[in-house]
């Protein structure tokens, strides 16, 4: 797993040296002994040790991932993940549990009904997790909402729909912003202790005059913290993205007591920032939510993980399993995983030096010493028994995944 590409090096390796010892025991000698040579030099160097290390260990690890919820849909990722130095992942249901509710209501000109019940009849046929939790919120207050036409949701921005002959927006302060929405320096100011708080905030603006803030928040495990606090301890670094405001994300960061973290990020920037992020030389490893993927496109990280939920499953919404390498039931399942895919790397390692160096020292073995005794290289079955010790000696770091 992970170790094909040596092996067959190292099989091509083997069958060269064999034909030059064959070859030169074949012209000193006779052509029989130079075939006895070149099947001893060939049974010694041969790669079998390590390719029959390397099996056991991905028996071994899958059922050892069996046993921590995880799917290893792509096993010689798993290579990789033990390298991985950098964690690249969204707040939103990574993090979080649940749909998202309704912290604040900061209306301007208006009463708080006033503006969740605008706000609902923008996000009425919306599908992002906010827009969805505004109207439901509404209609567990029975609330009375206004007509509205026009009904258009903006990726990664917000909702706009017309109302009586007005554009309302429900979205990004940034994007009404750019929108030629004004706020005022109240507003302003109470959507940054918003974000300082830990809440998403999204505004509400009708023409050119933003009418109002709704802070969201979502629950989040009392483990959360505790969880990447034990991936930086393994040296891997969590990053948090997320689309909404820069403050939101430092006061996440700050919260979950991580160094970095980045806002306004889309999903073409988030790619960028991982390119950029390998070409400094990190191995990047993306977490993503299987039901509700971040549209990174494939192929991005180095590895790439989805957190799968039972309701994805029966829905069939697991679309980012085609294209990931593990899955995993949470983020708490991440440091155990990377836990057992690093002893897992070192056990194949030191398999793979033990078959390596083991034939080397036999074949040293055969040309200095065995001469002395009978004047042959080294006879087949003594190939055969060496090839079977080194079998058993790397086999034995197995053990220790």
């Amino acid at each position: 797993m992970g170790n094909s590409i040596s092996s067959r090096q190292q099989l091509i390796a083997a069958i060269v040296l064999a034909l030059l010892f064959g070859f030169y025991h074949g012209m000193t000698g006779t052509i029989v002994r130079g075939g006895l040579v070149f099947c001893s030099t060939l049974l010694v160097c041969l790669p079998l040790p390590g390719m029959l290390a390397t099996w056991l260990a991905q028996k071994r690890v899958l059922q050892q991932a069996e046993s921590l919820g995880a799917a290893l849909l792509r096993p010689q990722r798993l290579v990789v993940l033990a390298e991985t130095d950098t964690l690249l992942f969204p707040y939103r249901g990574v993090l979080t549990q649940g749909e998202p509710h309704i912290a604040a209501l900061m209306p301007e000109g208006m009463s708080q009904a006033g503006l969740l019940a605008l706000a609902a009849a923008a996000e009425r046929d919306a599908t992002h997790p906010i827009g969805c939790a505004i109207y439901a919120t509404a209609m567990e207050r029975c609330l009375r909402l206004p007509r509205v036409s026009a009904q258009a949701e903006q990726a990664h921005h917000g909702a706009e729909a017309l109302c009586t002959g007005d554009t309302v927006r429900v979205g990004a302060i940034d994007w009404l912003r750019a929108e030629g929405v004004h706020f005022s320096a109240e507003l302003l100011t109470t959507a940054d202790q918003m974000y300082c708080r830990g809440e998403s905030v999204v505004a509400l603006s009708m023409g050119k005059r933003a009418r109002g803030l709704i802070a969201l928040s979502y629950d989040m495990s009392d483990s959360v913290r505790a969880v990447l606090a034990e991936l930086a301890r393994a040296d891997m670094t969590p990053i948090l993205f997320t689309s909404s405001a820069q403050k939101f994300a430092h006061a996440l960061a700050k919260q979950l007591g991580i160094s970095t973290a980045y806002g306004n990020l889309s999903a073409k920037k988030c790619a960028r920032e991982t390119q950029f992020l390998q070409s400094r030389g990190h191995i990047v490893a993306l977490l993503d939510m299987a039901a509700n993927p971040s549209q990174i496109p494939p192929g991005t990280a180095d590895v790439h993980l989805v957190i799968s939920s039972s309701q994805s499953a029966e829905t069939g919404k697991d679309t980012a399993s085609d294209v990931a390498d593990i899955a995993i039931p949470s983020i708490a399942a991440l440091p155990p995983l990377l836990a057992l895919s690093r002893r897992m790397s070192v056990a194949c390692n030191h398999s793979h030096s033990i078959a390596f160096f083991g034939a080397l020292i036999f074949l040293l073995s055969a040309t200095i010493f065995f001469p002395w005794f009978d004047g042959s290289f080294m006879s087949p079955h003594i190939a055969v028994t060496c090839l079977l010790f080194l079998v058993l000696l790397a086999l034995l770091p197995i053990r220790r995944i």
